[in-house]
């Protein structure tokens, strides 16, 4: 469930999505820090262990000088883990390092000038290179690996092209197919992190959108309240003269100056209703909700089947409730019921509510679903955005909403709405 919101926090709910992405981005970062990690460590053991095997080869089987065995070795497998980290380092050197020890032993030996150890060192090196760079870059080190041996063999051993060129070939096949599939794995793993932060931008988007709409259908509700208000004034400053013929002139002139005012504004509004609905919604008929109807919508969810017990709302003025927190009131409860349907299915739902001081006081609660009713869960981007207009609906009076499980595993929705909006609130 979303987590509680504080008084004017239309601020607050900003710096919250840009944790929320920044935590998410981190995630992803972490995500890819480790699999970096895991490949330095599995590609130094790996040139460790080569290292070891390398040296004794070269020096027994090739007659290289034992110091010179060792530092050829160790350049040439330590280019393995050096490629998890500098991989355009790590391919030229691992290549010299071979043409060295190749150059240095061009003895006796029919597997020249690759050795079977050089391939697995070699290979292993291209493949993690190939798993660091863009593909060209993996392809133009190949191509260096595999040429620079064969210039060198052919200058070197001449006389023995087939056994030579066959050799060559070996390597060539062996570590291109490594090669290949190192950047089919890097490529696609580009292609997944791309999917995922499509689609993380796709949901970011969807959400930002849902919300606007809400907003979107809170303004035109509030504005029809408001347009009402307006409606009255301009009917009535209109017929003040007529109503008070003995009012002094001036006050009269003012009354006309309020009546044509307020005819203003009610145009401007109609101007902005007119852009809120875009031309895809009809204009409602019926009149806004208000605190007086919210027992006629539980009345309506218990003949529905809904199992609730309903404290009845304070008598409280009329005069004394602005309209709009009697419509906000409406439909948070409207909202919590259907959350209630949704997600508890046949779970018993307690609205009440009271007056306390110059705030309205609202509570909906239920308990747990049955064990054998399934809850609807949905998990597309408009889940979670009920709460969402909720608390856009409370922020827009001056009030908050306070939502969490309860200990027996329901769930409760509290709101705080002052009976007449602040000045200036938005």
């Amino acid at each position: 469930m979303t987590a509680p919101t504080m008084p004017g926090s239309a601020r607050g709910h900003g710096l919250r999505r840009r944790a929320a992405a920044v935590a998410a981005a981190l995630g992803t970062l972490t995500g890819r820090v480790r699999l970096d990690r895991a490949l330095v460590v599995v590609a130094l053991a790996a040139g460790m262990v080569l290292v070891l095997v390398e040296t004794p080869i070269a020096a027994v089987a090739h007659d290289l000088p034992l110091l010179l065995a060792f530092g050829l070795a160790l350049l040439h497998a330590g280019s393995i883990p050096l490629a998890a980290v500098r991989p355009h380092l790590a391919a030229p050197l691992s290549v010299a390092a071979a043409v060295g020890m190749q150059a240095a032993s061009p003895g006796s030996s029919p597997a020249w000038p690759w050795w079977p150890v050089l391939i697995v060192t070699e290979t292993l090196a291209l493949f993690v290179v190939g798993l660091r760079v863009r593909w060209t870059a993996a392809l133009l080190y190949w191509v260096l690996a595999t040429g620079a041996p064969a210039i060198l063999a052919g200058q070197l051993r001449p006389a023995e092209p087939d056994a030579t060129s066959l050799n060559v070939v070996v390597f060539g096949g062996i570590s291109g197919a490594s090669l290949v599939v190192a950047v089919v794995l890097a490529e696609w793993g580009s292609i997944r992190a791309q999917l995922v932060r499509e689609r993380r931008i796709s949901a970011t988007e969807a959400s930002r959108r849902v919300v606007m709409e809400e907003r979107a259908r809170i303004a035109r509700e509030l504005h029809d309240v408001i347009a009402h208000s307006m409606s009255i004034i301009t009917v009535q400053s209109s017929t003040a003269r007529f109503r008070h013929p003995d009012y002094a002139p001036a006050a009269i002139a003012e009354f006309e100056e309020i009546g044509e005012k307020s005819r203003q504004a009610l145009d401007e509004m109609r101007g902005l209703l007119a852009v809120l609905r875009g031309g895809e919604e009809a204009a409602p008929r019926a009149p806004q909700p208000d605190l007086a109807d919210v027992a006629e919508l539980v009345a309506e969810a218990e003949r529905a089947g809904m199992r609730l017990r309903f404290d009845p709302l304070p008598a409280i003025d009329s005069a004394l409730v602005a309209d709009v927190t009697g419509l906000v009131a409406y439909r948070i409860v409207q909202e919590a019921l259907s959350n209630a349907i949704r997600h508890a299915p046949g779970a018993s739902v307690h609205v009440s509510g009271h007056r306390d001081g110059d705030v309205l006081r609202l509570e909906i609660e239920n308990t747990a679903a049955p064990a054998a009713v399934a809850p609807v869960s949905p998990t597309g981007p408009e889940h979670g955005h009920g709460l969402v207009g909720m608390r856009e609906r409370a922020t827009s009076v001056g009030g908050t909403v306070e939502v969490g499980p309860t200990p027996d595993g329901g769930f409760r929705i509290r709101a705080v709405l002052p009976l007449k909006p602040p000045v200036g609130t938005s």
